[in-house]
């Protein structure tokens, strides 16, 4: 069966069995509904058995269908592993890399380290994407991403970038800030938060002591620039990461409001497949990035 089967194919059913609709497998293959209907099809005529049973509300693999499911990770992998080694047969950083980051990551720094990069490396080529999630790396084709953790899926490797952590800040000119003492003062002040459909405390923790603070923000807002923004233009206190507020907070624009309180570190990690699937390039990558956020 090895040795037969179509691998483009194999990823198209795995996307559908993922997805749970071809609509959807279609939208995230970046293909035409009609294109992954055909693959699905072809790879059933293929192998002369049927893997899924649709209906008018849902579909399901069949018996054989989830044998397949159960060694697509596998093959895909193997076959991931055998183009990467092949593209770089001197060891020598070339090629195309395809990333995952977060898109605040990636708006706040990834053009200029992109570009250095490039500048470093120009036979390799980047196509970096920002998602709000971590992908499948193998399904999903990519070689790495870059989001905050901890890791979920244990049989992938990540390198730690750095740990982050928020800092709570307010426009210089905020009236009342001379009055914070503790956390709970922050209560009686108009606070700027992440939009969320449900209500969350703020934790907080400055040693060991850590608070959840039952915060309410009269302006809720979809990514952390935006806090960032609105705090500049002096709509109240927020948490920001510290890496995004750095420079306001050198030059005086924002400042630290409970300087020895923060938000629990996070790691920043880098992930990829295994350890055979890293390249010459992607190791070029790697390192370049690390050494990039040393100065971030």
């Amino acid at each position: 069966m090895d040795n037969d089967i179509d691998l483009t194919a194999l990823r198209a059913f795995r996307m559908v069995l993922r997805e749970g609709s071809f609509s959807a497998a279609a939208l995230a293959l970046r293909v035409p509904k009609s294109t992954l209907s055909k693959r699905i099809a072809d790879l059933e005529t293929e192998l002369g058995v049927r893997l899924i049973e649709r209906s008018t509300r849902a579909l399901r693999p069949t018996r054989e269908g989830e044998v397949l499911a159960s060694r697509a990770d596998r093959l895909l992998g193997e076959a991931e592993d055998i183009r990467r080694a092949l593209g770089e047969p001197d060891g020598a950083p070339r090629g195309h890399l395809r990333l995952s980051v977060t898109p605040t990551l990636g708006t706040l720094m990834m053009g200029r380290i992109a570009a250095d990069f490039r500048a470093r490396y120009p036979d390799v080529t980047l196509e970096i994407h920002f998602l709000d999630r971590a992908p499948d790396l193998l399904e999903e084709g990519f070689d790495g991403c870059l989001h905050f953790g901890p890791l979920e899926d244990s049989s992938r490797i990540a390198r730690l970038m750095l740990h982050g952590q928020a800092v709570l800040a307010a426009h210089p000119e905020l009236p009342g800030l001379d009055r914070i003492r503790d956390p709970e003062d922050l209560l009686a002040f108009p606070l700027v938060g992440l939009a969320a459909a449900w209500r969350a405390a703020w934790p907080l923790e400055s040693g060991d002591r850590r608070i959840d603070l039952p915060a309410h923000p009269v302006l809720q807002l979809g990514s952390h620039l935006a806090i960032r923004d609105a705090l500049r233009a002096g709509a109240g206190i927020g948490a920001v990461p510290t890496l995004m507020m750095r420079e306001d907070l050198d030059t005086g624009r924002l400042v630290r409001v409970l300087p020895e309180w923060t938000t629990q570190r996070r790691g920043l990690y880098f992930v990829y497949p295994s350890a055979h699937s890293v390249t010459a390039r992607l190791r070029a990558f790697i390192d370049h990035l690390a050494e990039a956020l040393k100065c971030v």
